[in-house]
């Protein structure tokens, strides 16, 4: 409430007087206390620092803008983020071809200069001068900066801001790190059909961390395991307790919607548990198996090892004619130069005259990625028709609907997986996951599940040996990359890449005896690719 001298009566004598204002101050003491406290300055520009160095946005959100210098093309937003080259640590990486140089502030001023592999020397940055290489490319000694690097059209006020956050850079840890520990989490339904195998899941993810934590951690940190029930809880508990990375997430019917939350919020995922893989959407998410798309790639080097695609005729029945599967077809099947490759959405294999039109043309081949009531409608239509085509899938789930098939199809069905059950790994710590499985107590059931997460653990402990001390996320997703014939467990050896998210690429093919089972049809058939 506002109070003034006027509210107090006025008597003769100082010490009502003073009384008077000394109630005042009271007052407008109390009121001060109750008004929201003000914005810290200095709290606000490294903000705008930050926003700055890492998206590429002023403090309205709007994209900054950039020149680039090599070929004069005026760019915006985050194509222009200090980040994208520099690294979130401002310590650089290579990027075509270029390697952009260290400029977290202790490195620009440091007192005896730079010397450059071009030859370029130039004494230290300050303010003043960092400012005019970010602004016209030109470095203390009046030289000019490598035209890869863009010209920023900076304010005054932002160009304060991103040095202000460029001084205290190499301080900024990443969420999730701590000097003695490091938090990671996972996303695992706790009810509904999956629920059992969440439990497995985090049964091992916790034993995994527990057996890491009593030998010591990862260079002097102790792994904390945070698990959370749904999205919707993780954006509240991530808000609150940051986590570095997510672990074996459970991703089935949900892999778009959980690479993009961690997208977002430039959280790592690590081997979500899923047989659909995707890849292209995010370079912070590291899956264990391929996907569909990879899978049907699989099955057409095998039928091209049968016999010779460039004279046959290819039919492929898919959910989404533009989706990933039907790219990946239509581009193999161009590479290897198939005689065709017809893409038809799979609610037409339950249409009899797209069926009689397929025969009619002579297709050889049928890769079908549908429903399962859809594949049945189609064998069962050209059974009658006494067309009995081989028929290929890449979803495992499809594989047991084949087991009904009528026995013309004898010889003529198979799928692809990622893993069979009758080639266990023999590497090292497959040793170290059946150990761990008897010391810890895990019994056998689910132990694809069990495997599938000790091999997430095992990646993560490996990507975080390898990234150091000075950890981040950007170091730690590198150091995945750089991971070639890893051994991870109860799987094939696991390799990542720059431009490569899936690390067990290729696959099994085996066959489907209708009425009988299932049979062997091919060894490991590696894929080249991302």
């Amino acid at each position: 409430a506002a109070v003034t001298a006027t509210a107090i009566p006025l008597r003769r004598g100082g010490s009502r007087l003073r009384s008077a204002w000394a109630a005042a101050a009271v007052l407008l003491a109390g009121s001060v206390l109750a008004a929201p406290p003000a914005p810290d300055p200095a709290a606000a520009q490294l903000e705008l620092g930050r926003r700055l160095y890492h998206e590429g946005r002023n403090a309205q959100g709007e994209p900054i803008k950039a020149l680039l210098a090599i070929s004069a093309v005026p760019l915006g937003g985050q194509a222009v983020a200090c980040g994208n080259c520099h690294g979130a640590d401002g310590r650089g990486r290579p990027e075509g071809g270029v390697l952009p140089p260290d400029i977290t502030w202790e490195e620009l001023t440091k007192p005896y200069g730079h010397q450059h592999d071009n030859g370029r020397r130039h004494g230290p940055f300050d303010a003043r001068s960092f400012a005019r290489a970010v602004s016209e490319g030109i470095d203390p000694a009046g030289g000019r900066i490598d035209d890869a690097m863009p010209r920023y059209a900076l304010s005054t006020t932002e160009m304060a801001a991103l040095v202000a956050y460029l001084k205290q850079l190499s301080r900024e840890r990443d969420p999730g790190i701590a000097e003695a520990i490091v938090r990671v989490g996972t996303l695992l339904p706790d009810s509904g059909p999956a629920a059992e195998t969440a439990i497995t899941i985090r049964a091992m993810l916790r034993a995994y961390i527990g057996d890491l934590n009593e030998r010591g951690g990862v260079h002097g940190r102790r792994l904390e395991l945070d698990v959370v029930s749904s999205l919707e809880q993780a954006e509240q508990r991530f808000k609150e307790r940051p986590v570095f990375a997510l672990v074996s997430p459970y991703a089935v019917g949900a892999e778009d919607k959980l690479v993009q939350f961690a997208a977002d919020r430039r959280i790592g995922v690590v081997a979500p548990f899923t047989m659909t893989a995707v890849p292209e959407t995010s370079l912070q998410t590291f899956f264990l198996f391929p996907g569909e798309a990879e899978l049907a790639r699989v099955l057409l080097e095998f039928a091209s090892r049968q016999g010779d695609l460039k004279t046959q005729r290819w039919a492929a029945f898919v959910a989404d004619p533009e989706g990933a599967t039907a790219l990946a077809l239509t581009q193999d099947c161009a590479r290897r130069q198939c005689g065709g490759m017809e893409i038809l959405p799979s609610a037409r294999a339950a249409n009899p005259g797209a069926v009689a039109q397929l025969m009619h043309q002579g297709a050889q081949g049928i890769l079908f990625a549908g429903a399962d009531k859809e594949l049945a409608q189609l064998i069962a239509t050209a059974d009658r028709m006494g067309w009995h085509p081989p028929i290929y899938t890449p979803v495992a789930a499809l594989a047991r609907a084949m087991l009904g098939a009528p026995t013309g199809f004898s010889g003529k069905l198979y799928a692809a997986y990622p893993m069979r059950a009758d080639r266990p790994s023999t590497g090292a710590n497959t040793g170290a996951f059946e150990k761990l499985r008897r010391s810890r107590g895990l019994g056998p059931q689910h132990a694809s599940a069990q495997g599938f997460a000790f091999a997430a653990m095992a990646i993560v402990e490996e990507g975080l040996r390898k990234a150091g001390r000075d950890l981040s996320r950007e170091r730690f997703a590198r150091a995945i990359e750089g991971l070639y014939r890893f051994d991870a467990g109860p799987l094939p050896p696991v390799s990542f890449g720059p431009g490569r998210r899936i690390g067990v690429l290729g696959g099994y093919v085996v066959a489907i005896e209708p009425q009988q089972g299932f049979r062997p049809a091919s060894d490991w058939i590696a894929l080249e690719g991302r």
